[in-house]
C-alpha cells in the first residue's frame, strides 16, 4: 500500500470555513461513476499546498488503499514533469517492478488504469499549471479522491465535474494567529499592534507571514516594530521578505507572470500603477489603451491565474503583494515616459469619471472644471445611445496639460465609470463612495506629479461626495493639497472655489476659526478674479459658518448679500439657495413666521429648476418651521417628503438631520418612545460620518434616559 502524502506543516492555521468546505465536498453525494476531484486554487503563496496536505491526512482513513503524492511544479524544475514520469512512478508504487512496467504513455496509461481500479485511493496531485497534467493521473475507481493544487482555476477540469475550492489570504486574527504560533505568544503580547501591522502590510499571506516570523525566530531580540518599519517601504518590501537572500515571494510571482500571454502581462504591469487596490473593468481600459474586450479577455487570464480576484459589480482586488510586484515590472520593462502615460491616463479616468457622477447627482450647479462639459456631452451621447470610443485626447504627452482645452478636445472615451451605471443620484453617490479611496489616490497621484489643474478639478468633483457623505479626513487632506495646486497655477478662482469647499469641511467640524481663514482669503482671491459668481458661492460659506455659531444677524446679512449678488448674476439656482439659507436664519433668529413664507418662496424656486435635492434639503427646513409654529402634521408630511426623498438619492447624512427634527416633532407630541427611535437612527448616520453631531445627540440620549442628572 503506498504511503507517499508529505508531512503537514509544523505551523498552521486552520482555515475553519475553508476546511468545512473540504470536507463538505468529499461528503456530498454523487451519482457519477468516476474520483472525485477538488481543485484547491488560489495566488502565489497563498498556502495551497500546506493547506491540502493538512486536509488530505484528516480524511487518509478514508482511503484504505494508499495514498500517492507528486509535486508536479519540483519535478518540472528538475526537467522530469512529463505525464508519463509521474505515471510510472505511480505503477511502481502500486506494485510493478522492472519489465513489468510499459515505456510509452499508452501503456503507462493501461497500467495505471488497470491497478486503481476499485481501489480506494487518495491521490494529491501539487503544483499543477495545466489540466492535461492531471487527468492521466484519475484512478479508475469511483471511491477514490484527487486533490489538485494550483495557481490556476483549471477551468476544464471543473467542465467534467471538479469541485472548485479557492484559498484567500488570511483574515487579520488569523495572520496575528500565526504569528504567535511561530513566535509565541508571550513576544507576541509585547507588541500586538506591531504583529497586527505586519499582518496588513503582508497582506495576510501566509508564504510572507512565515517569512516575517522565520526573521523573528531568527532574531530573537528583534522587535516587532523594528521590522513592521521596514515593511512600510513600499518598493523595497519584497526584497525584506527573504530568506537568507532567497526572494521567496517574488520568485513565485515572477514564475506566474512569465506564463502570463503578452496582453495579460500588459494589463499585469499597468495594474502596477494603478494607485489603490481595486478597479473597475472601465478605468482598465482607459489605462491600458487598448479595445475593451482586449482588457477583457486579459482579466480573464488573470483571473483564472489568481492575480485579481473578482469583487462583484464589474470590480476587482489585487494583492497588494502582487501590485508591488506589477509595479516592479512595469519599472524594469517600461520606459518612465509609458509609466507617466499610464499613471496620466488613470488619473484622467478617475477625474472624468467623477465629473459624470458629478453631473449625475447634484444636476446643475456653479462648476469651474473644464471636465464639466465633457460630462454633460458624454451623458447626452449615452441617453442617445451612442458613446464615441475615438477622438482626439487633446492632452499630449506628459506636461501638466493646464493650457486651454475646449469641449472638442475631450473624448467621450477614458472615463472610469461606465455612465450607463449611473442610473440615478442614489447610484452615482454610490459609485463614488465604492471609489473614493481610489479618488483619493487619484489626487495624491496628481499632486506628486504636479498635475496641478488636475487635482483641484478632482476635488471639485469631489464635493458632491465629501457634502453628502463626509469622510472628514479625506475631505480635509484632498482639498489642502487642492489650494496648493490651485495657488501653483494661480487660478484664483479655482483656490477660492476650494478654500470654500475645505472651510466647509471645518465649518462641520466646529474648527470655526481654521475656517474662517479659509474664508477671508477665499473672497479675497474672488475679487482678485473678479469672479462675482464665486465670490457670491464664498458668502454663502460664510454665512453658513455665522449660523452654525448661532451668528443669525450676520448669517442673514450673508445670505441677502449673495442673494442679490446671484439675482443681478441671473442665477436662479444661486437665488433659491440663498432664499433657503435666509429662511433657516429667520428661523434661528426667532423669526418663525417669517422664515416660513421665505422658505415657501425657496421651495417654490427648486421645484422651478427643478432641483429634488435641495427641494428636500428646504423641506428638512420646513419641518423645523412647522415644529417651532407647533404646526406638528404640516411638520410630519414636509420630514416624510424629505426623508423619501434623501433616502431614494443615497444622501443618509440629510436623513438623519430630518429624523433629528422628527424626533422633536414626536417628543413636543408626547411620542416619547418615536422621539428616541428618530434620535437613535440618526446617531447612527452621525457616528458613521464621524460628525461632532453624533457626541451631543449620544448625550440627549443618555440624559433622557437618567432624567434625574
Amino acid at each position: 500500500m503506498p504511503v507517499q502524502l508529505p508531512a503537514v506543516s509544523a505551523v498552521f492555521v486552520n482555515r475553519n470555513a475553508d476546511r468545512a468546505a473540504f470536507h463538505d465536498q468529499l461528503d456530498r453525494p454523487t451519482d457519477i461513476a468516476c474520483p472525485r476531484v477538488v481543485v484547491v486554487t488560489g495566488m502565489p503563496g497563498v498556502g495551497k499546498s500546506a493547506a491540502a496536505a493538512r486536509w488530505a491526512h484528516e480524511v487518509r482513513p478514508r482511503f484504505g488503499d494508499g495514498q500517492l503524492y507528486v509535486d508536479v511544479e519540483r519535478l518540472a524544475c528538475r526537467g522530469a514533469a512529463a505525464v508519463s514520469d509521474v505515471l510510472r512512478g505511480f505503477v511502481e508504487a502500486l506494485g510493478a517492478h522492472g519489465g513489468r512496467i510499459p515505456a510509452d504513455l499508452a501503456g503507462l496509461t493501461a497500467a495505471y488504469r488497470q491497478r486503481t481500479a476499485g481501489l480506494r485511493l487518495l491521490v494529491v496531485v501539487d503544483g499543477v499549471e495545466f489540466p492535461s497534467q492531471v487527468t492521466p493521473l484519475l484512478p479508475a475507481s469511483e471511491d477514490s479522491l484527487v486533490v489538485v493544487t494550483s495557481h490556476h482555476r483549471l477551468t476544464a477540469l471543473l467542465a467534467d465535474g471538479a469541485d472548485l475550492l479557492t484559498l484567500r489570504p488570511l483574515a487579520p486574527a488569523d495572520g496575528v494567529e500565526l504569528i504567535s504560533r511561530m513566535v509565541g505568544p508571550a513576544r507576541l503580547s509585547r507588541e500586538p499592534e506591531a504583529a497586527a501591522e505586519m499582518v496588513r502590510l503582508c497582506g495576510g499571506l501566509p508564504i510572507a507571514l512565515r517569512v516575517v516570523g522565520a526573521q523573528l525566530k531568527a532574531g530573537p531580540h528583534l522587535a516587532m516594530a523594528d521590522v513592521a518599519a521596514r515593511l512600510r517601504d513600499e518598493r523595497g518590501r519584497l526584497d525584506r521578505l527573504s530568506l537568507e537572500g532567497d526572494p521567496v515571494i517574488e520568485a513565485a510571482l515572477e514564475v506566474a507572470y512569465a506564463a502570463l500571454p503578452a496582453d495579460a502581462r500588459a494589463l499585469y504591469r499597468v495594474l502596477g500603477l494603478h494607485p489603490g487596490r481595486e478597479f473597475g473593468g472601465p478605468v482598465a481600459v482607459a489605462a491600458t489603451g487598448l479595445p475593451p474586450d482586449v482588457v477583457e479577455d486579459a482579466l480573464a487570464v488573470l483571473l483564472s491565474a489568481n492575480l485579481v480576484e473578482a469583487v462583484g459589480d464589474g470590480r476587482y482586488r489585487i494583492h497588494e503583494l502582487v501590485r508591488i510586484h506589477a509595479f516592479r515590472c512595469a519599472e524594469s520593462e517600461q520606459s518612465p515616459q509609458w509609466r507617466d502615460d499610464v499613471a496620466r491616463r488613470v488619473v484622467d479616468a478617475y477625474l472624468r469619471g467623477a465629473a459624470v457622477a458629478d453631473r449625475v447627482a447634484m444636476g446643475s450647479r456653479m462648476r469651474l472644471s473644464e471636465q464639466a462639459g465633457w460630462a454633460e456631452r458624454l451623458l447626452g451621447a449615452t441617453r442617445a445611445g451612442r458613446t464615441d470610443q475615438g477622438g482626439r485626447t487633446g492632452r499630449s504627452g506628459q506636461g501638466d496639460h493646464d493650457a486651454g482645452r475646449g469641449d472638442d478636445d475631450v473624448p467621450l472615451a477614458g472615463s472610469a465609470v461606465d455612465p450607463a451605471r449611473l442610473s440615478s443620484p442614489g447610484a452615482a453617490l454610490d459609485w463614488l463612495e465604492s471609489e473614493r479611496s481610489n479618488l483619493l489616490d487619484a489626487v495624491r497621484t496628481a499632486s506628486a506629479r504636479g498635475w496641478d489643474t488636475a487635482v483641484w478639478e478632482l476635488c471639485e468633483a469631489l464635493w458632491v461626495l465629501y457634502y453628502n457623505r463626509k469622510h472628514y479626513p479625506e475631505w480635509l487632506e484632498s482639498h489642502e493639497l487642492a489650494v496648493a495646486a490651485a495657488a501653483r497655477l494661480g487660478h484664483q478662482a479655482a483656490e477660492a472655489r476650494m478654500r470654500s469647499q475645505l472651510g466647509r469641511a471645518l465649518v462641520e467640524l466646529e474648527r470655526f476659526a481654521e475656517a474662517e481663514a479659509q474664508f477671508e482669503e477665499a473672497i479675497r482671491l474672488a475679487r482678485v478674479a473678479v469672479n462675482r459668481r464665486v465670490e457670491a458661492s464664498v458668502l454663502e460659506f460664510v454665512g453658513r459658518a455665522r449660523f452654525e455659531q448661532a451668528d443669525y444677524p450676520a448669517a442673514i446679512a450673508a445670505f441677502e448679500r449673495s442673494r442679490s449678488m446671484n439675482a443681478d448674476l441671473g442665477n436662479a439656482r444661486g437665488v433659491a439657495l440663498q432664499t433657503h439659507h435666509l429662511g433657516r436664519a429667520l428661523a434661528g433668529s426667532g423669526r418663525s413666521a417669517e422664515a416660513a413664507a421665505v422658505l415657501a418662496e425657496a421651495l417654490a424656486g427648486f421645484e422651478a429648476l427643478p432641483d429634488e435635492h435641495n427641494q428636500a434639503r428646504v423641506l428638512i427646513s420646513l419641518g423645523e418651521v412647522h415644529c417651532d409654529l407647533a404646526r406638528y402634521a404640516d411638520a410630519e408630511r414636509a420630514l416624510a417628503a424629505a426623508i423619501d426623498i434623501m433616502r431614494r438619492r443615497g444622501v443618509p447624512f440629510q436623513v438623519a438631520l430630518a429624523s433629528e427634527v422628527l424626533a422633536d416633532v414626536a417628543a413636543a407630541t408626547g411620542d416619547h418612545l418615536a422621539a428616541r427611535r428618530h434620535r437613535e437612527e440618526a446617531l447612527t448616520a452621525y457616528t458613521d460620518a464621524g460628525s461632532p453631531r453624533a457626541h451631543r445627540l449620544r448625550e440627549a440620549l443618555l440624559a433622557d434616559t437618567n432624567p434625574a442628572t
